[in-house]
């Protein structure tokens, strides 16, 4: 009987345990095209589209670090929901994470 009270003790700590560790929280979400790939440095430069006229050039650009860049081309959209786990408003690639969707055309 103890040991199955010890079980499903050690197992609620484990699971208070990660859910501790994941204190990333949904910052912003945005669309944007892929500006150019940086296949070395794992980097997408993303610029966010605005809504408007797709080829205005003006717009925020952000480089985003993620694996199998090779996926993706030149010109292709894409959704980027950004989590921090921090609460100031920097862009710090060290305590970020993305989520990256493409869209469809």
């Amino acid at each position: 009987m103890n040991y199955k009270i010890t079980i499903g003790f050690l197992s609620l700590l484990v699971c208070l345990f990660f859910a501790g560790c994941s204190d990333y929280e949904e910052d912003f979400v945005f669309t944007g095209t892929v500006e150019e790939i940086l296949v070395e440095e794992e980097i997408l430069v993303v610029k966010e589209y605005s809504g408007r006229d797709e080829s205005s050039r003006d717009g925020n650009v952000y480089d985003i670090p993620f694996e199998n860049v090779e996926k993706y081309n030149i010109g292709q959209k894409l959704e980027i929901t950004v989590f921090s786990n921090v609460d100031e408003d920097i862009w710090d690639l060290q305590h970020m994470k993305f989520d990256i969707k493409k869209v469809e055309n």
